[in-house]
């Protein structure tokens, strides 16, 4: 070999090392340089941001604690659940509140659907927000009752402890017995999500009692009674308390009478409607007491008999016009049976019936 092609062959092989050395180490390291200087500048940049955010760490932390308190005060307006237990108890608050002017013939509880999803609390420490979903469920009430009724139970919505609204009422109005009767349709609404509790139902409606027609929770068992010889004939001359009932439109007393003696123990109402008579009895510091009301007005008494008797008094209604009556409530706690004797009341559109009773009750 010539000296010459050995210088050519040296040549060429430097000329291929230092493409090797470019290609293989230089260019990469470059690149890779390259690319940590502009992680580099990225980590740098979001270094100056953190430390910004950082000086307002505090305001951010409070900031977070204010919006789960709104977030918290805004869901709170709705149910964890749409159970239809739930359902039932708020219709039975409606008929409890109303005292007779707003009864509900008939609900639809529709299955609830999901409408909508919503943030919810941030954690302060993972910045991950919980989300709600929102649930709709419609609601179609039948009912009867009176206009002042109706009024009531919208403000009963309106006022309810969670959000509703009604999408459709209808009215219809009968003149010539002065009530109302229609269709209300109403939408639920329930919010839930991580953290959310269903509210408890207290059911506190008696079932299983053996004759639904005298009692509730506490009833006794027997089904003969003192009064059943003569169909409690007796308590009209013997009686804890009186309910007399005539026409609101009489001139000589109110229309409606309750006493359990003297005039100081009198509980009236003028009024041409039917109205609650609410009677409970209850154990007070060893004595049975008895109260009977009517709204705001009541009085009370000791018991000191076996039984409690009423008598109710009644009358003939003496035209269209005239409305007036009453619904008995019975709330009986302890363990003296309620009976009741009623008389002369009107064959067609009676003026007396009983509503909620707790405890035995019997009527003749």
């Amino acid at each position: 070999m010539t000296q010459s092609n050995l210088k050519l062959i040296l040549f060429l092989l430097s000329v291929v090392m230092i493409g090797g050395v470019y290609m293989y180490v230089y260019k990469p390291n470059s690149e890779e340089t390259a690319t940590i200087e502009s992680d580099c500048a990225a980590l740098e940049t979001r270094l100056a941001d953190l430390k910004a955010k950082e000086a307002n760490r505090a305001q951010y932390e409070a900031d977070i604690v204010a919006y789960n308190e709104k977030v918290e005060e805004i869901v709170s307006y709705f149910p964890a659940t749409l159970d239809q237990e739930l359902s039932v108890m708020f219709i039975k608050g409606v008929e409890d509140a109303h005292d007779g002017e707003f009864l509900v013939g008939s609900v639809g509880l529709g299955a609830p659907t999901q409408f909508y999803t919503l943030g919810g609390n941030v954690d302060p420490e993972t910045g991950v927000a919980n989300g709600y979903t929102c649930y709709v469920s419609n609601m179609p009430i039948s009912y009867q009752g009176t206009y002042d009724g109706i009024q009531e139970f919208i403000e009963y919505i309106m006022n309810y402890k969670y959000r509703m609204n009604i999408s459709s009422v209808s009215i219809t109005y009968d003149v010539e017995n002065d009530i109302a009767m229609g269709s209300v349709n109403l939408h639920a609404y329930c919010v839930s999500g991580e953290g959310r509790e269903a509210d408890e139902v207290n059911v506190d409606v008696p079932n299983g009692v053996d004759n639904l027609f005298i009692g509730g929770e506490g009833a006794a068992e027997q089904t003969s009674y003192p009064y059943d010889a003569d169909n409690g004939a007796s308590i009209a001359t013997d009686n804890n308390v009186k309910i007399l009932l005539n026409n609101a439109a009489n001139d000589t007393a109110d229309g409606i009478i309750v006493s359990a003696g003297g005039e100081d123990t009198y509980v009236t109402s003028s009024e041409n409607k039917v109205v609650a008579v609410n009677l409970a009895i209850e154990e007070q510091d060893d004595k049975i007491m008895m109260t009977y009301s009517i709204g705001d007005k009541s009085y009370s008494t000791e018991v000191t008999t076996e039984d409690v008797t009423i008598y109710v008094k009644s009358s003939d209604r003496v035209d269209s016009d005239d409305k007036n009556g009453v619904k008995l409530n019975v709330e009986n706690t302890t363990d003296l049976n309620v009976f009741i004797k009623v008389s002369g009341d009107d064959a067609t559109s009676p003026r007396f019936s009983v509503g909620r009773k707790l405890g035995t009750v019997v009527v003749y």
